[in-house]
């Protein structure tokens, strides 16, 4: 039985090459469509899955509320793991993990300015998965200065050598011992060192501070354990430790600090959770915003839907060329069942041929949508022993879906009315029919809408003020390397006539990481601040305005007790005549007092998803010296002669190091990396989706165009002219898009308002986004259609009377 049904489908297959070509192409490309962005969706949920006890891994994170300002911050404080381990039953390990350093390390000749050192516990490897190359994971991290380094790090710096008991070198510091080096940490993880480093190499990292939240902590609960009760049992450990602390440090008890309506707690999020959770703020690694996996996997969905539509349309559509088909297996004693059976047999042979190139299709599309997302996704079909069996239930599934329909309409015919010849395809059929047309034009018109908005969105980021000049502006990444160097090099780079301004500094907007807890007055009034340390040619360099007072001058010892805050800053502290005043650094001491000299115009520091942050601006000589990585070069005229001018001068103090740059536009613009892929993939499928349903509606067109031949002949035969032809032929579908768009328009409008809800800086919702969407849509569904309905109208009106 089943060769006589795939038999019969191959039959039909050849007998209408024109329908079964649309078919099997529509479905191929929304399978493709729909298994890329699956494997997208699978990747990014599959975050930290690869550890072993993932399960049963979270990371403590901080939530405060304090003026009605709520943070959710991944950090905790030093002696917070010691105090979970001792006090907390639930807990088997935990372990701290420093935010990344950035070193620049040598081995003889070979130098690199390091981006991903953490310091670590040394029992990091009993709760986290890592395969060892070299090493005793036991032992690794025991010791100071002690190192594992990652199996690709070992080979820049060792190459194939074994690199046990080898020496590190931080220039101009220690020396690091390496004691185990470790396979590369998958792309699918929230935490990405390169180096791990003993954190008994820190002192910092070892202090008795409750409120300095400088470290990641990670607990393994033991089996069994539920993490409500350590979330309990931390608001033990805040009273118990961070209150009397507090009060100490601040002179405000814990008690009093939540009378005035603020929260201060450590809870419990699980590992997996991490990557996909934008509410908590500065984790090592940039997380995804899970709206954009509902995005895509919807868009997949309804990609596969509208293939699955097209197949349903035609099927039902040329119902009466197969009436007399049904009703003679019925008439020779074919039942119900067995018609059922038939149909969804050709539509799953159909399905399957169109899965075959479907696969094609990937292998031949991938590599080029691992380059639009920046991922290096992987589809085997041979290599995975699960795959081939997905797939062919896939295959079945999507087909059994696309014709379950059409076979029961089918199968439903009566033999006696189709082998008279008074059958008819439509009444509720073609209802039906135009249904599914409206919904395929409703998902194109939104799809047009999300990208034409998404675009526009995208383009006000760019063109909002950020309160600094971001363009012609130039980073060099490495610039810690220089060390000493750094104010000849700076000298000598403002010696080039095309380059205004050169600031030195720890971090850039874009990059900023610390923050700290700064007060006035009382230490109950503290407020946490962002922090940057910069060089005197800052503002300069940036363009900035100064509002109040002065900035840092070159030189001047004062600069090392001094601070300059931004607006926002000075607001949230509530200063009045704010120049001259003393403002203090978590406690008043001699080393934590500082004077305010000037106030700036607030800039953005981080991405416009978020508002704008309050900070303080510190120049120390020591931390720009030691930790001053970034270059801030602000240039004119000719580009390439200045990146010229840049090298050679760097070339001239860097030993050898290569110099590593980026413009600074760019840099900042990895901060919109999930926007912008959001706006390439809903930018491609739409247009494939529109694809995709130009083709049904290219088939359908030409169905009605064929069932209408007689019609056409004896209108043009009684002096209708070409224009009212095609108005008669394609008036349904200009009815369907008008119908598309009314109720497209309202979807699309609550989907942007939500998607807005990311951002804290956004543009207004725009009524010619939707007007454009749907006359796209009009224009292509009738440019579509017209060609077939152009054919049949200028056709010589006695073939159409000859026709049948």
């Amino acid at each position: 039985m089943i060769k006589y049904f795939v038999k019969t489908a191959f039959r039909n297959l050849l007998r209408h090459r024109f329908y079964s070509t649309i078919n099997i192409l529509g479905l191929a490309i929304g399978i493709t469509a729909c298994i890329l962005i699956m494997l997208f969706v699978q990747f990014e949920l599959s975050y930290d899955k690869f550890h072993e006890k993932s399960e049963r891994i979270y990371r403590v994170n901080l939530f405060s509320v304090r003026d009605d300002n709520t943070n959710r911050w991944p950090g905790s404080s030093p002696p917070l793991r010691n105090t979970i381990q001792d006090e907390i039953p639930e807990v088997e390990e935990a372990v701290r993990v420093s935010q990344y350093w950035q070193p620049v390390m040598h081995y003889k000749d070979k130098v690199f300015n390091e981006t991903k050192w953490c310091f670590a516990d040394d029992n990091f490897f009993k709760i986290f998965s890592a395969s060892f190359i070299y090493g005793d994971p036991n032992t690794a991290l025991v010791e100071p200065y002690t190192v594992v380094l990652t199996e690709s790090t070992a080979k820049r710096y060792f190459g194939n050598e074994n690199p046990l008991g080898k020496t590190l070198s931080r220039k101009y510091n220690y020396d690091w011992t390496v004691t185990g080096v470790i396979q590369d940490f998958p792309e699918n993880s929230h935490l990405k060192p390169d180096f791990l480093g003993s954190i008994k190499s820190r002192p910092s990292n070892n202090s008795l501070n409750w409120l300095n939240n400088i470290l990641y902590t990670y607990v393994l609960l033991k089996e069994g354990a539920f993490n409500s009760e350590v979330d309990s049992k931390l608001e033990d450990v805040v009273k118990k430790h961070v209150g009397p602390f507090m009060t100490q440090e601040r002179g405000e008890s814990l008690e009093e600090f939540a009378a005035k309506g603020n929260q201060y707690k450590y809870y419990t999020q699980p590992l997996t959770d991490i990557h996909l959770n934008t509410e908590v703020i500065a984790g090592p690694e940039l997380s995804v915003n899970t709206s954009y996996l509902i995005i895509f996997s919807l868009i997949a969905v309804f990609i596969l839907i509208i293939a699955c539509i097209n197949y349903m349309n035609m099927s039902t559509a040329r119902s009466a060329n197969r009436a007399k088909e049904v009703g003679l297996k019925k008439s020779l004693g074919s039942n119900r069942n067995k018609l059922v059976l038939q149909f969804l047999s050709e539509s799953v042979f159909v399905t399957l041929i169109a899965l075959v190139l479907a696969i094609v299709l990937i292998k031949l599309l991938l590599p080029a949508f691992n380059n639009l997302m920046d991922k290096q996704l992987v589809f085997s079909s041979v290599s995975n022993l699960y795959t081939i069996p997905l797939l062919l239930i896939f295959g079945i599934v999507v087909g059994v879906v696309a014709g379950s329909y059409p076979a029961f309409f089918l199968a439903s015919f009566n033999p006696l009315t189709v082998i008279n010849g008074i059958h008819k395809s439509e009444g509720s059929h073609g209802n039906l029919r135009s249904g599914l047309v409206v919904f395929q034009l409703i998902v194109t018109i939104i799809l047009f809408s999300g990208t034409f908005f998404i675009s526009k969105q995208l383009n006000f980021l760019q063109k909002h003020e950020l309160g600094f000049n971001k363009e012609n502006l130039v980073i060099i990444k490495n610039a810690a390397y220089l060390w000493t160097k750094k104010p000849s090099f700076k000298s000598e780079l403002l010696e080039q006539p095309g380059i205004l301004e050169v600031s030195n500094s720890v971090d850039i907007p874009g990059r900023s990481k610390y923050n700290s807890t700064f007060f006035h007055e009382l230490p109950s009034e503290a407020r946490l601040l962002s922090q940057l340390w910069i060089d005197e040619d800052f503002l300069k360099a940036y363009e900035i305005k100064l509002l109040q007072g002065r900035f840092f001058e070159k030189g001047n010892p004062s600069n090392a007790n001094s601070i300059v805050l931004s607006e926002k800053a000075l607001k949230d502290l509530n200063i009045k005549e704010p120049i001259g005043k003393k403002l203090y650094k978590k406690q008043k001491s001699e080393e934590t007092t500082f004077t305010i000299i000037g106030i700036i115009k607030d800039f953005h520091l981080n991405s416009l998803h978020q508002e704008i942050w309050p900070l303080v601006l510190f120049d120390d000589d020591d931390a720009i010296k030691s930790a001053g990585a970034f270059f801030s070069v602000r240039i004119a005229g000719d580009i390439q002669q200045n990146l010229k001018n840049i090298e050679q001068t760097w070339n001239k103090y860097a030993d050898g190091q290569p110099l590593d740059y980026v413009f600074f536009d760019e840099d900042f613009g990895r901060l919109y990396v999930a926007d912008v892929q959001t706006r390439k993939i809903v930018s491609i499928f739409s247009v494939l989706a529109i694809f995709i349903a130009c083709l049904g509606l290219l088939a359908l067109a030409a169905f009605v165009a064929e069932q209408r031949t007689k019609e056409i002949g004896i209108r043009k035969v009684n002096g209708a002219r070409i224009g009212q032809i095609l108005y008669s032929l394609n008036q349904n579908f200009i009815k369907w898009v008008v119908i598309a768009f009314v109720i497209a328009t309202p979807i699309a409008y609550y989907a942007m308002n939500k998607w807005l809800e990311n951002f804290a800086y956004k543009t207004s919702l725009s009524w010619w986004i939707f007007a454009v969407a749907g006359l796209l849509a009009l224009g292509i569904a009738l440019l579509t259609v017209s060609w077939q309905s152009w054919r049949a109208a200028t056709r010589n009106p006695v073939e159409a009377l000859r026709y049948e």
